[in-house]
């Protein structure tokens, strides 16, 4: 008696096919290797999730659109067009679709289309050959009539010989002679990536179009054998056949023009590179740089000097350039009295510290990235001018404290920023190997200068043409963009 796969089985009252599961364990796996693979050669996992999510459908319809072209007569409403759930994927159609929309999204992302393929290569292959056990569950893309069944039995697991018992014959089970060839692809490109010292970025999806147009073109031999009407046809030759020969020149093609043309990156020296560069550490400014407290601080200083120096009319530069020196530091420009400028300073702070819940907001982003950061094991920390209850109170206000390993307040060091004392004291504290500084002032960035460390500007604040005068080394227009300068 011969025992049939289901196609599909029930679950909760849905009917799920074994197809579908087949290719979504192929994406899971990719993206999981994809992810791994990634954080080597600079590319944020954040960058692979989204890239899925916007590729993954486009690809589906690339697939589902190119089997229409070539079934237009089983195409008898609009609905029929995206039927899928009929069957009707190609897969070539679905590289395709992928292959360009990876490059769209590349060129509106700004990253290296060939560095992004590097990941998509291997991950192309995990997917064919997990997607063709979807095929073997549909009783579909078989070869011909196998001549000699009982070596064919002897050979093969009989949940496969079994289920290839197909019109009352014993057929050739393509897909899984497709599935291995693509394995055995994957393993030479996973060796070759590791182990071939001349690997240039971009090589991976030059091999991977050769190594699949090559391994296709025999199986659709096979195929055009079986008797079966599911080849799609371009005239008189297969179209899978056609499209394999373009891979096959087109890779061939990419190797040796990308090295003629456009500039070469070794996959080696890449790796090397990104380990060497890889931050351990991020440390943040407060006021300017995750808080919004530009409004606060003006208010504060506004009602001191009225206080203070009631004559005194506060001009917009000289608010400007309160950010950043500590309140002794500023203070000190209109007074020579110590006692006169501690009881500015204390009644500065009192009339801030009523007024901050109300007041102070956090800039967009800045809970998420610190809480992503802490997550993906990035030692996180803060110095600031201010003192470090303050600083405390505003990070667990706006629930970023418990993801903050360690703040460095005014009271922590005798030599405030530019100084770098407060900078080096975080990185001894938290063990850092390579930290970057993130701030939004001029003294921020001479502060991480000072301690021989790079630095981020921010350019949301309202002295962006002073921090970009300042030099630093990387400059982001919102928290979200540091994803971009980290490798994780």
């Amino acid at each position: 008696m011969i025992n049939y796969i289901n196609p599909s089985f029930s679950l909760f009252g849905l009917e799920i096919h074994w197809y579908a599961v087949c290719i979504l364990i192929g994406v899971i796996l990719a993206v999981i290797a994809g992810v791994r693979e990634g954080k080597k050669i600079g590319i944020p996992s954040d960058y692979i999730y989204t890239g899925v999510v916007i590729v993954l459908p486009c690809s589906i319809l690339g697939a589902r659109i190119w089997w229409d072209i070539f079934n237009a007569d089983k195409i008898h409403s609009f609905t029929d067009i995206f039927a899928v759930w009929d069957g009707g994927l190609a897969i070539q159609g679905g590289v395709l679709a992928a292959l360009l929309t990876i490059y769209l999204y590349c060129r509106v992302r700004k990253f290296s289309f060939y560095r992004i393929l590097d990941v998509v290569a291997p991950g192309f292959l995990i997917g064919q050959i997990c997607g063709r056990w979807g095929n073997f569950c549909n009783h579909e893309l078989y070869g011909p009539v196998v001549k000699n069944v009982q070596v064919f039995k002897n050979l093969l697991p009989s949940f496969i010989t079994e289920n290839m018992y197909i019109a009352g014959e014993y057929r050739h089970p393509t897909f899984l002679y497709e599935s291995l060839l693509n394995l055995v692809g994957l393993v030479l490109m996973l060796v070759a990536r590791r182990k071939f010292k001349k690997l240039e970025s971009g090589d991976l999806i030059g091999g991977y179009l050769v190594w699949y147009g090559l391994v296709r073109i025999p199986i659709e031999l096979l195929r055009s054998n079986s008797g079966a009407n599911e080849i799609l046809m371009a005239g008189p030759v297969p179209m899978s056949i056609l499209i394999s020969i373009i891979f096959i020149v087109c890779g061939i093609a990419l190797l040796v023009a990308k090295r003629f043309v456009g500039p070469r990156v070794n996959y080696h020296e890449l790796m090397k590179t990104i380990k060497e560069n890889r931050y351990d550490t991020v440390l943040f400014d407060l006021d300017g740089t995750l808080l919004n407290t530009r409004e606060l601080i003006n208010r504060s200083f506004v009602h001191t000097f009225e206080h203070f120096r009631p004559e005194k009319v506060l001009t917009d530069e000289e608010l400007d350039s309160f950010f950043g020196p500590s309140l002794r530091q500023t203070f000190s420009r209109y007074s020579e009295d110590e006692k006169e400028i501690e009881e500015m300073v204390k009644y500065y702070r009192e009339y801030n510290v009523a007024m901050h819940d109300e007041v102070v907001t956090a800039f967009p982003g800045a809970k998420s990235l610190i809480k992503t950061l802490a997550r993906k094991g990035y030692k996180v920390g803060v110095v600031s001018s201010k003192k470090t209850d303050l600083v405390e109170h505003g990070l667990e206000l706006f629930g970023m404290l418990d993801n903050v390993r360690v703040v460095i307040g005014e009271e922590d060091v005798k030599n405030p920023k530019p100084d770098p004392e407060g900078i080096l004291r975080a990185m001894e504290m938290l063990h850092s190997k390579k930290a970057l500084y993130v701030g939004d002032g001029v003294g921020d960035i001479e502060a991480g200068k000072n301690a021989g460390i790079d630095t981020v500007g921010v350019l949301y604040s309202d002295r962006k043409e002073q921090i970009i005068a300042a030099e630093p080394t990387y400059t982001i227009r919102s928290l979200n963009d540091m994803i971009t300068i980290l490798v994780e």
